[in-house]
Order: C-alpha cells, then sequence, then structure tokens
C-alpha cells in the first residue's frame, strides 16, 4: 500500500498530506475536490490541511468521503501516475489539448449569441467573453510550446534512458526552465478561471435564461473541470516525473 493510500484510510497525518499526492493516488479524489472547491492542480503542492482551514472544512468530513472513494476500489485506467512519460505526454495532447482546440471556437460562438441576446440587461458577459479570450488565447501559445518544445524534450529524455545515456542540454540547460515557464502560466489561466468563476457567480444563470445561456454555462464549467485535470497530470506528475529522470540521466 502506497504512503498517501494507508494514510487516508487513517486519520493519522491525513491533514499533512499533499492534495497533488491524494489525487495522484486516486484520481476520483478530484471528484471531492471539485465539490469543496479546493484547488487540487496548480495549487496541489499545499497540505490538505492548510487548504481544509482556509475553506472552514473539517477534516473528519473530507477523510472520511477520500476514505469511502478507496473502498470503491481504483480504477486501473486512471492510474496516471505510473504511466511511462512518452505514454502521458500523448495522452495530454490527444485528450487535453484536442478538448480544448474544439471547445474554444464553439464556446466563443456561444458566448457571442448570449451576448447579443442578453448583453444589454447583463453587462458583466462582456467581461466573461473577454476573460475567456484571454485564456483562449494563452492556452493557444502554451499548447503550442508544450508540443514543440516541452513535449519532445521529455521524449529525448525518456530515448536517452533507453542507451543509458547523459542527455545534452546545452540548448535548454535544464528542463526545469520550460516547465517553470509551463507551471507559470498554469497558473495564469487559473486566475483567469476564477475571474469567471465570480462574474458569473459560479456559473449561477438568471431566470430568463435561455437554451444557448444554459449551454454557455454548461460549456464553460466543463472547459474548467476539463483544465483543473489537465494541469494536474502537468503540474504533478509529468513535470516532476520529468525533471526526477533528468537528474538521474545527469547523474550518469
Amino acid at each position: 500500500m502506497r504512503t498517501s493510500e494507508a494514510h487516508t484510510k487513517s486519520s493519522v497525518g491525513f491533514a499533512d498530506l499533499k492534495i497533488k499526492d491524494i489525487v495522484a493516488t486516486n484520481f476520483r479524489a478530484a471528484q471531492v475536490f471539485e465539490k469543496y472547491g479546493i484547488d487540487y492542480c496548480c495549487h496541489g503542492n499545499r497540505q490538505l490541511g492548510e487548504a481544509l482551514q482556509e475553506k472552514n472544512l473539517a477534516v473528519s468530513e473530507i477523510h472520511n468521503q477520500l476514505n469511502a472513494l478507496e473502498e470503491q476500489g481504483s480504477d486501473d485506467s486512471n492510474k496516471y501516475s505510473e504511466w511511462d512519460l512518452d505514454f502521458l505526454a500523448q495522452f495530454i495532447v490527444n485528450t487535453h489539448h484536442a478538448y480544448v482546440k474544439k471547445s474554444i471556437p464553439q464556446i466563443k460562438d456561444h458566448l457571442a449569441k448570449v451576448i447579443n441576446a442578453h448583453g444589454k440587461k447583463y453587462s458583466y458577459l462582456a467581461e466573461v467573453e473577454a476573460a475567456f479570450d484571454s485564456i483562449a488565447a494563452e492556452l493557444t501559445s502554451h499548447m503550442m510550446k508544450e508540443e514543440n518544445i516541452l513535449f519532445p524534450l521529455i521524449h529525448y529524455l525518456t530515448e536517452t534512458k533507453k542507451f543509458n545515456e547523459r542527455p545534452k542540454t546545452g540548448g535548454y540547460g535544464t528542463i526545469k526552465n520550460p516547465i517553470r515557464r509551463m507551471e507559470e502560466e498554469h497558473s495564469s489561466a487559473g486566475e483567469v478561471l476564477s475571474t469567471m468563476k465570480k462574474l458569473t457567480n459560479n456559473y449561477t444563470l438568471p431566470k430568463d435564461a435561455c437554451t444557448t445561456f444554459k449551454v454557455t454555462y454548461e460549456e464553460l464549467k466543463e472547459f474548467e473541470l476539463d483544465l483543473h485535470k489537465h494541469i494536474h497530470l502537468e503540474n504533478n506528475i509529468l513535470f516532476p516525473k520529468a525533471i526526477e529522470l533528468e537528474e538521474e540521466l545527469l547523474k550518469l
């Protein structure tokens, strides 16, 4: 049994666990954290107790809910921390990058229609549109850098390991450099998501909301949930494992 699993089943040291480690062990724990608005992606490096204190939540309540999830058994298809780096990186591209690229034009189109119909009455919608345009542009650039720079570097490290060779890092110094930049951009995206949630009162629909209004809010919520998972896989699993691999290879 892994350390985080053992601590989760007993209350000893539970509040001291890092949020990212709990989710990495069993991704379904993200359901609980999403429910209570606990950030497990951009700020997953914090101890759980600190996050619960901020939310004024009882440790025992979260502890019981996470234990109930573990008793359901683990989902073998979601053992992301056990996947090879190359496979995980390609999964992120095929699943999350593809989703973002497909969703951006759809959401933009729906937001424009909602503003055309309701913008005069609900002026905050223009701010929501501006925020989404901002995160869309940032993510488009961000994903391009990952696909063309960072992920090929991770692939290079995995290939170097196969031949038990020391990597040549002259062009980028250390993989920590592009990773640090990607993490900064993740934090920026997280701040924009928070802005949209505040503007929409956590995506609460007005009473006269039309069907397109409802669909747009559902799309925005789905976009947020997907990005949370996307960032978690990178910040808390892919990036640390890539750094660990580079450090291992540089000792050769």
